[in-house]
């Protein structure tokens, strides 16, 4: 497991390095186009400061999805990883942009008939990535979605997991306040000092920043039972066994892919050979 993130990772960080390298070279060629725009040179009218924060903000929520996913997908599902490393590659490859710069380089041209474009690295990486991923979520689903080691229920010890998913959603909500409050003070120090606009920017900014909140907060509740049921799974599937073990029944510990504490196989079956003697 360790191999298969350190390739992933490894993918996303060789994507980033290839698609800057090549704007820097891009940046000499005549086919030069810089994108505006936040997604397929959409939005481009909007003022940089609100462009930027809110690329930040997507990009926060996307790469939190993304470390998830990684920890989620079963060790079987590799491509799948490799896949979403591809993507986030290629998306944060024009984020840096759009952050650094205010726009995208794209260099390489695309005529076909009427149809005229200009894209970069980045987003054949992209293509690259989400080519994988379709065809590993349909050509290999039943590696993915229902792999045969996998618990039906994430619900293993309610109380417990309860528990981890609140302490985890308080965490995601003060980090989220502190972060608001900080960018709400900046905001009113940078807008300039119009009724109507600033007014107007403030609102929105509450708005997207209270549903970005709830949205962080459902997801890291969320989270946090998914997470914990791989450590609860295995002790309460430790409990089980030695209270068949007590109960005269011999039978192996047989934990599931992907749960924490596998040394507890080794512990059951050391019990039980001491039961036996």
């Amino acid at each position: 497991m360790k191999a298969r993130f350190l390739i992933s990772a490894l993918i996303l960080l060789a994507t980033l390095l290839i698609d800057q390298v090549t704007k820097s070279w891009g940046t000499s060629l005549p086919t030069l186009h810089y994108n505006q725009g936040v997604i397929m040179g959409l939005y481009a009218q909007l003022p940089d400061t609100i462009r930027i924060v809110a690329l930040g903000s997507f990009s926060g929520l996307i790469f939190f999805i993304y470390v998830l996913m990684m920890y989620l997908i079963p060790s079987r599902g590799s491509w799948l990883k490799y896949g979403l490393s591809f993507v986030m590659g290629g998306m944060f490859g024009n984020v840096i942009d759009k952050i650094a710069l205010g726009r995208t380089i794209d260099f390489i041209p695309f005529n076909v008939g009427s149809l005229h474009t200009v894209f970069n690295v980045a987003d054949v990486f992209l293509w690259i990535g989400m080519a994988i991923v379709f065809y590993m979520l349909i050509r290999h689903d039943h590696l993915i979605w229902h792999p045969d080691s996998s618990r039906r229920s994430y619900l293993i010890l309610p109380k417990e997991q309860f528990k981890v998913a609140l302490n985890f959603t308080l965490i995601v909500f003060c980090s989220s306040l502190i972060l608001g409050i900080f960018t709400y003070t900046f905001f009113k120090v940078t807008l300039p000092h119009v009724s109507d606009e600033g007014s107007h920017v403030m609102l929105t900014f509450f708005i997207t920043y209270s549903v970005l909140t709830l949205f962080f907060c459902i997801l890291a509740f969320v989270t946090g039972v998914v997470l914990s049921h791989r450590s609860a799974g295995p002790l309460y599937a430790f409990q089980r066994y030695v209270d068949d073990l007590i109960n005269g029944e011999d039978r192996k510990l047989s934990l599931r892919d992907g749960d924490n504490y596998r040394d507890l196989e080794v512990v059951a079956d050391k019990l039980r050979d001491h039961l036996k003697k």
